[in-house]
């Protein structure tokens, strides 16, 4: 992704470019609140990073702290991309102004609540957007390329997600896919199946969930809005269906899953492996026992054989010094 980076780390990957590519987009998804492990999976070599503060308990401050930490440790190659908790401002120019590229806009339903997204996404004349007087300074870090200021690479950079995930949404969706300034759409299906009384399950195939499937991923093909969603490798059918859907920016792993099923699998194999062992170790210990009672045997039947016939042992003398 060293294509799209800002020329300083504190601004603004180019997401907007990155998708213009065409190209499948792997990201990993941050859900604990802890700049260490951000600086882990800032090391792991996926495009883009999921930063969950809808679903997770990140403060402003940690917020912003996560996003810059993904983009300096990773040498802005992994690009931040902000799920917000809600429609309120403050998170979103929180992630923007630590240089998000991304802004995840949940529970979209209507053409206004799109707009609204842009607003706090884009500088004038696309948005409404306040400037941070305290992320770029003069002469240190607002260098931009040329040609554009420090407004108009931000507003050319950002992407504008709109995550549509209840009946209303969908009822809604060519109002919000269709608005200029939404650059991408995800879609919540476990929010929109419970939002249509279905059980949670990723390929559930109920007329009505299909249809609005289908009415969301069409509406984004005649737009040209990517889709963005999540499949690990190991949900072997799911994970084929969206990269055939075209799922564009593809959450593959994520923290927390990959801690608790890998620790969950180590622990399992972990245990196996010693049962494995021991077992062994059993039987070694039995086949021991067994030669030794043999060789033990040996000895017996050959005292026993000198006793029948009539030999004895040497007589052994003790000699005083």
């Amino acid at each position: 992704m060293d294509q799209f980076k800002a020329l300083n780390p504190t601004q603004p990957s180019n997401l907007r470019a990155a998708m213009r590519t065409g190209k499948t987009l792997l990201g990993v998804g941050l859900s604990f609140p802890s700049l260490e492990v951000a600086r882990k999976l800032a090391l792991t070599g996926y495009d883009w990073c999921f930063i969950d503060a809808e679903h997770a308990p990140f403060t402003p401050v940690l917020l912003a702290g996560l996003v810059s930490t993904i983009s300096h440790y990773s040498s802005s190659k992994m690009i931040p991309v902000v799920r917000v908790p809600s429609h309120e401002p403050s998170f979103i120019s929180t992630a923007i102004d630590a240089g998000a590229a991304g802004i995840i806009l949940p529970h979209t339903e209507t053409r206004e609540q799109a707009q609204h997204l842009i607003n706090e996404c884009r500088f004038a004349p696309e948005g409404k957007r306040s400037y941070p007087p305290w992320s770029w300074i003069a002469g240190i870090n607002n260098e931009t390329p040329e040609g554009q200021t420090i407004q108009t690479a931000a507003n050319d950079s950002i992407a504008c997600i709109a995550q549509i995930e209840s009946v209303k949404g969908v009822e809604n969706a060519e109002d919000i896919i269709g608005l200029e300034g939404i650059d991408a759409i995800m879609i919540g299906i476990g929010d929109l199946r419970l939002d249509m009384n279905l059980p949670i399950k990723f390929d559930g195939d109920e007329p009505e969930y299909v249809a609005a499937l289908d009415k969301l991923e069409g509406l984004a093909r005649k737009y040209n809005k990517p889709l963005v969603g999540f499949a690990f490798p190991e949900m072997t059918d799911f994970f084929e269906d969206r990269v055939r859907r075209n799922y564009q920016l593809l959450m593959v792993a994520a923290d927390s899953y990959t801690m608790t099923y890998g620790l969950a699998m180590a622990g399992g194999s972990s245990r196996a492996r010693v049962a494995e062992i021991q077992a062994t170790m059993a039987k070694e210990k039995e086949e021991a026992a067994q030669q030794a009672n043999g060789h033990n045997g040996h000895q017996s039947n050959g005292i026993s054989s000198k006793v029948e016939k009539g030999e004895s042992e040497p007589e052994v003398v003790a000699v005083k010094a």
